[in-house]
């Protein structure tokens, strides 16, 4: 697909970082979500540690797509252990650690008359570490992102956008004229030779296909078809497409119209007709 997109540069920022976090808008559309998961499975296959990121939990709506389990608010990839307590902090004392026979014990001593904390209360995350890629699909701006905006690092990122001056990354890659995520998300990985298994490729055809109406939308075009033909090759399945609910072949013929009795035929229309030489002039 020849597509006018910065893919020396793009390919550059991936082989440098061994980790990447992809993050999706706000309630994302399934075709970001495509493109997103596509993206994520693809790098893997590299080697590099992915996470995809949103603020909303997925739906049902979303679990035709290859790894939308992972989906995630927090990027998990970090080496330092987080511990969170949703425990009140004025009420603690003091916290300290002692060594257990080789284990580390974290002792949390909460003030005179002040309740115990619950295990349940306690919540474990991973931050820091290798500085990872940072790659943005489908956001207007910053804030579109919601909650996890607060994890991007906006002077860093890679945007992919089909919004017409929505740059805000290091590199953007804006195509208002795309039919969808997923065209230049095929684009994307086939102008940087990324290989292509059988889920990747139903991932995208998938998202093709949501987004164009099953390619019936005005903005469909010869690259949107040349999309889908690629997918095909890569191995997806034209039967997790999308298909009219009721085609018109399936509709039953409808019956014959009914003759009123005032229209009908007298009984003798329907009997033998017998013609005798005396009728005959």
């Amino acid at each position: 697909m020849n597509k006018p997109y910065p893919f020396e540069e793009l390919k550059g920022l991936i082989d440098q970082n061994q980790s990447v976090t992809i993050f999706l808008p706000d309630r994302p559309q399934f075709d970001e979500v495509a493109a997103a998961l596509a993206l994520k499975l693809a790098l893997e296959k590299k080697g590099k540690q992915t996470a995809v990121l949103a603020s909303t939990s997925m739906t049902v709506e979303f679990s035709q797509l290859v790894g939308v389990d992972t989906i995630g608010k927090r990027n998990e990839m970090g080496h330092n252990l987080v511990i969170t307590l949703n425990y009140p902090l004025e009420q603690i004392e003091k916290v300290s650690y002692n060594d257990n026979g080789g284990k580390l014990n974290l002792v949390i001593q909460p003030k005179a008359g002040a309740p115990r904390v619950e295990k349940t209360q306690t919540e474990f995350s991973y931050e820091g570490g290798n500085k990872d890629l940072q790659i943005v699909i489908g956001a207007k701006d910053i804030t579109s992102l919601g909650q996890i905006s607060g994890q991007l690092d906006p002077q860093s990122a890679v945007n992919i956008t089909r919004f017409a001056g929505g740059n805000f990354g290091r590199l953007n890659i804006v195509d208002a004229e795309a039919s969808s995520y997923s065209e230049m998300m095929v684009a994307i990985l086939y102008n940087l030779g990324f290989m292509v298994d059988e889920d990747i490729a139903n991932n995208l055809y998938l998202g093709l296909g949501k987004a164009t109406q099953n390619f019936l939308a005005e903005n469909v075009g010869p690259e949107t078809f040349e999309a889908a033909s690629l997918c095909l090759r890569w191995g997806a399945k034209r039967s997790v497409g999308f298909v009219p609910k009721k085609p018109i072949f399936d509709q039953k013929p409808k019956p014959p119209p009914k003759l009123d009795s005032s229209s009908a035929p007298s009984p003798d229309w329907f009997e033998p007709k017998i013609f005798k030489s005396s009728n005959i002039s």
